[in-house]
């Protein structure tokens, strides 16, 4: 870890990514400010009772939305850190992994309850509404409150994007490149 992380952050930090492991660099870069590093450990997502940590979704569903928005707001460190740590171990297929980015045919083909959860994260990173045969396509697909869960994660991972993005976070060592 940077030595210019205070005492705090770094403690923060470790409670997420204990060592030896080391954090991904959108970690490092929020431990600027103990402060916001704070909030986001003990925030909506990576807190013990944040939205990775609810146990209400399935993880490839969980994966599928979170790569679907940082890949369509060319969130190239967040995709690539999911990708690497999450994606690949939740049941996606590379092919579908790789969709994600692309918008290309997946294989197997998305599901009907996979083309709402896209439907869901299409319409987070665009910040607009769904249309109408989005809206019925999630009605059939999901209940309310998954809805509301794919809603609220899709938000805060559109939010992640913007921070990778405006702070120019590089991809990690060793994690796939955004396609496209």
């Amino acid at each position: 870890m940077p030595e210019s992380i205070s005492p705090e952050a770094r403690q923060l930090v470790e409670r997420i990514v204990p060592p030896p492991y080391r954090p991904p660099r959108l970690y490092l870069e929020l431990a600027r400010n103990p402060a916001v590093v704070r909030a986001f450990v003990e925030g909506p997502i990576a807190g013990l009772r944040g939205l990775m940590h609810t146990g209400q979704l399935a993880p490839a569903d969980r994966e599928l939305c979170i790569l679907r928005v940082t890949a369509r707001r060319r969130a190239a460190h967040e995709w690539g850190v999911h990708v690497a740590y999450f994606g690949r171990a939740s049941g996606l297929t590379p092919s579908q992994v790789e969709a994600t980015a692309t918008g290309l045919a997946a294989d197997p083909p998305w599901s009907e309850r996979q083309l709402a959860i896209l439907a869901i994260a299409d319409a987070a990173a665009d910040c607009r509404g769904l249309a109408a045969p989005e809206e019925a396509r999630v009605a059939a697909a999901l209940a309310p409150a998954e809805r509301v869960e794919f809603v609220a994660l899709a938000s805060l991972y559109l939010a992640i994007a913007a921070m990778c993005r405006v702070l120019d976070v590089p991809t990690e060592p060793g994690t796939p490149v955004l396609p496209g």
